[in-house]
């Protein structure tokens, strides 16, 4: 009944002030994620998140208790959408000039419903994740279980609650999207919807994919490092009265090792969303992970260089950057080429000399990457006889 009622009727709200897909982007696009935490933005968004899901919830009980007064129920639903996304710091919804129909309502309803209960699918494992991140650091201040532990602890409520605001504004932008399409009068309005809850589902995919890599991330660099911290501060502790050299061995031995873990922290975050790139541009931050890989690329940089959508900026540099990842690591490439090139598109290429035959299969890396840039209405590419790999990735500007 949910998904009948989403696509039943035609749209008749508009913005008070016409607001496009990419005025949307702009609005809510995600911050840097070394200060999510204190971002108003942020917290719209959750907060945006949570309502959604009390009212979800309330709309789904009231309209099938009490199913006759369904049609009454979805018009309070459609009044409470239009003032409801003031919360994001949008306009709010005004009706069109022929007033509401009750298809149009009844569409709304069961976009309310069907949100709120992804929201709370989604929302609620994640904010159980930071919670518990949280509580250990309580408990092993409480414990004593020493200055690393706590220390650690901290790092990991910190990268728990930044995805986890991350995770809070996909699902704002995906219901935002989701409903100004549904609002709006359009003459294709289930198409609409059919592309919008795919591109959610590939939205999430790609939030799945990030913190699978972040987790890897961790356990493989800073874990490690302050594992040894920890051992080294506990040989320190043993050898502290019988032998003070090598306690101060262990001690300056234990810091490097924090060091390294502080160094491989800072890489992470990197990858959420690299500095470089939001203070000098795409170029810019091509050029460093260019220097940065272990295969000689060359770089080339044609057309006019000019600033471009943030969304799609953010999604080519991630396109370059798990390509080179992977002809460092997989096709075993004495070099390789990046172009980058600006026209009316923009279009992204790398080209190695490794080996060949890499295929797009569903799940895996370059299947990853093709998602990644479809969700901001690109092209994905890739050619691979038996020697040499080419990826191409082109954006509409």
């Amino acid at each position: 009944m949910v998904v009948l009622a989403v696509v039943a009727g035609r749209g008749v709200l508009a913005y008070r002030d016409e607001v496009t897909s990419d005025d949307l982007h702009r609005r809510l696009a995600p911050v840097n994620p070394l200060t999510v935490l204190v971002s108003a933005r942020a917290w719209r968004a959750v907060a945006y998140c949570v309502m959604s899901v009390v009212l979800g919830v309330l709309a789904l009980v009231v309209g099938v208790v009490g199913f006759v007064v369904l049609p009454w129920v979805a018009r309070g639903t459609t009044r409470l959408e239009r003032v409801r996304v003031v919360v994001l710091g949008l306009p709010r919804l005004v009706r069109g000039p022929g007033g509401e129909s009750l298809g149009a309502s009844l569409a709304v309803w069961g976009t309310t419903v069907l949100f709120g209960l992804v929201d709370a699918i989604i929302g609620l494992p994640v904010a159980l994740v930071v919670l518990t991140a949280a509580s250990g650091a309580v408990h092993g201040a409480r414990g004593g279980l020493g200055i690393v532990a706590v220390v650690f602890a901290l790092v990991m409520t910190w990268v728990a609650a930044t995805i986890g605001m991350y995770v809070a504004w996909g699902l704002a932008m995906s219901q935002v999207r989701t409903v100004h399409s549904t609002l709006r009068s359009h003459p294709d309005l289930s198409q609409q919807v059919a592309e919008l809850t795919s591109s959610r589902s590939e939205l999430v995919d790609a939030f799945a994919t990030e913190r699978q890599r972040i987790e890897r991330d961790l356990h493989d660099g800073a874990q490690q490092h302050l594992v040894v911290a920890t051992m080294r501060l506990g040989e320190a502790v043993v050898t502290l009265d019988q032998d003070p050299a090598s306690t101060r061995a262990g001690i300056l031995a234990a810091q490097q090792s924090v060091e390294d873990a502080l160094a491989a922290l800072r890489d992470t975050v990197r990858g959420l969303h690299p500095q470089v790139l939001t203070d000098r541009g795409l170029v810019a931050a091509v050029h460093e992970l260019a220097v940065r890989q272990g295969v000689p690329v060359a770089v080339e940089v044609g057309g006019d260089p000019r600033p471009v959508p943030p969304w799609v900026e953010n999604a080519a540099y991630h396109v370059v950057s798990e390509a080179l990842t992977n002809v460092a690591r997989h096709s075993g490439a004495t070099s390789a080429r990046l172009t980058v090139r600006y026209a009316d598109t923009l279009t992204v290429r790398l080209a190695d000399d490794g080996t060949g035959g890499a295929r797009t299969v569903a799940g895996h890396g370059l299947s990853g990457l093709a998602e990644r840039v479809a969700t901001v209405g690109g092209t994905f590419e890739v050619d691979s006889p038996p020697t040499g790999t080419t990826i191409t990735a082109t954006f509409a500007l």
